[in-house]
């Protein structure tokens, strides 16, 4: 009788250890897909301390990092250190933001975002740091690095602008074309496998997809041409607006960006019937600003 009972308790023993792994391996499963990738994230991510910390906010400007995928007003004080962490701002709003060991600031303009891209460490222990301006203008003020493979990067749709200690603007269009301007030092513009180098003084602009321009001189000139079509047709009538002015400029019309080719043209449709006149507003790189108030009736 005894070896009988030894007989059945060892299958129950089994038995028992059994279940408990598949308790164990059913019970992983419920972890969702959103937890386990936080977690991946938090497993390879690597913490170099770069960053950029916000020092001063005006008007409306959004914070989000990788923690907290909510969006939430910047404040003083925020840290932008992790891949794809970004400060966005709305309209008549700007943030001025530090860059890690106090090598400089960027000025970041109305209805821009700037995003981490990524930081490295070079291998003499220099620390690059690549940023990602996808709208809107900023401007850098960058002192010279102490370490020669240390890097400040600005990408964006159309190239990547390199910087080792120089002041400069870079703004990017809403067709994705980027106009940059050095005010001193020297900055490298990069796109379609081609570099060039724009000096203090000078401007360029690089189209999506093609190779930068060569660099010329600043033209701080807000000067604007326009031309008016009316026109009628079976569906009523129609008005347009015709605009030239120097192809680095920003041109807003009624508060609206508009992108403008290589001559510096841009066209703008208006309703009909339109108010009595439109605002067009026309900024420099350096910020040089001239408002017309353009009569459509």
């Amino acid at each position: 009788m005894f070896q009988k009972r030894e007989m059945y308790r060892i299958p129950n023993l089994i038995l028992i250890t059994v279940l408990g792994i598949l308790i164990d391996i059913s019970g992983s499963t419920l972890v969702s897909q959103k937890d386990q990738r936080v977690e991946a994230q938090r497993g390879i991510q690597v913490r170099t301390d770069q960053w950029l910390k916000v020092e001063q906010v005006t008007g409306n400007a959004t914070y989000r990092n990788l923690y907290n995928y909510a969006n939430r007003p910047a404040r003083i004080g925020d840290r932008l250190q992790s891949v794809s962490d970004e400060i966005s701002t709305g309209a008549n709003s700007s943030v001025v933001l530090s860059v890690d060991t106090g090598i400089g600031t960027i000025y970041v303009a109305e209805n821009t975002t700037i995003k981490i891209n990524s930081f490295r460490i070079a291998a003499d222990n220099g620390r690059i740091t690549n940023l990602l301006v996808p709208r809107g203008k900023a401007r850098l003020q960058i002192r010279k690095f102490t370490n020669r493979g240390s890097q400040l990067n600005i990408q964006t749709p159309a190239g990547i602008s390199g910087v080792r200690g120089t002041k400069f603007t870079v703004i990017t269009r809403p067709n994705g074309n980027m106009v940059l301007s050095t005010l001193e030092g020297k900055v490298a513009t990069t796109a379609q496998n081609r570099t060039v180098m724009v000096p203090g003084g000078f401007q360029n602009l690089t189209v999506v997809g093609e190779p930068p321009s060569i660099a010329v001189p600043i033209s701080n000139d807000p000067s604007l041409r326009y031309v008016i079509n009316r026109q009628a047709n079976g569906n009523g009538r129609s008005i347009s607006l015709v605009g030239y002015t120097n192809l680095f400029n920003t041109v807003k019309v009624d508060g609206i960006e508009q992108s403008l080719d290589r001559s510096g043209k841009f066209s703008v449709q208006l309703p009909a019937p339109s108010s009595l006149k439109i605002q067009v507003k026309v900024e420099t790189p350096q910020g040089r600003v001239q408002v017309y108030e353009i009569p459509i009736l």
